[in-house]
């Protein structure tokens, strides 16, 4: 599950609503027809969260390796012994947060899985619309100002190209040495 979430996006209500059904394993990609909310199977969210998630190899294996081979297309993909869908509130408890606790990192939400998605999606250099649509976000704003926080390095690579561009136009008198106290022109 975790797999899944960190490398697709999806939301919670999606991955407990995926059935094998909607995985295909030829294409690498799964598709988004309905999800799972309070225990109840309801239509995607918003149209656009009716979507095609593309995914890649690692996250394709993690499922075939989960996949029984009796797997039937209408069996949920994350179930109980019964059938029914996981409740995400309990795998969060009874799995997740003890895990995070043994390994001594804060404890995680399903929202966490989606941002650490797009903000390790968005550096990639691809386009806004391909990551809002990985999300099935309406509107490109919600993807960039909610879901995709800064990354450091990322920062830094535009402090240099910023650098860069301007250190060849600045006055010459810009050369700086190092002391004890900061920087002296």
């Amino acid at each position: 599950m975790v797999v899944l979430a960190v490398l697709s996006g999806l939301r919670r209500g999606e991955i407990f609503g995926l059935r094998w059904k909607s995985v295909d394993f030829v294409q690498g990609r799964v598709f988004v027809i309905e999800s799972n909310y309070e225990g109840r199977q309801n239509a995607p969210k918003t149209r656009a969260s009716r979507r095609m998630v593309f995914l890649d190899d690692l996250a394709m294996s993690a499922l075939a390796r989960i996949k029984p081979s009796s797997a039937q297309p209408d069996e949920f993909v994350f179930h109980t012994e019964r059938g029914t869908p996981l409740n995400p509130n309990n795998v969060l408890n009874r799995i997740l947060h003890p895990a995070c606790e043994r390994a001594g990192i804060p404890r995680v939400s399903w929202h966490n899985f989606r941002y650490t998605y797009s903000t390790w999606a968005n550096p990639t250099g691809e386009s806004i619309k391909a990551l809002q649509a990985q999300l099935g976000h309406t509107d490109p704003r919600v993807t960039l100002s909610v879901y995709t926080q800064p990354m450091p390095d990322a920062q830094r690579q535009i402090a240099r190209k910023v650098a860069r561009v301007l250190d060849p136009v600045g006055p010459k008198s810009m050369n700086t040495e190092q002391t004890d106290g900061g920087l002296i022109q």
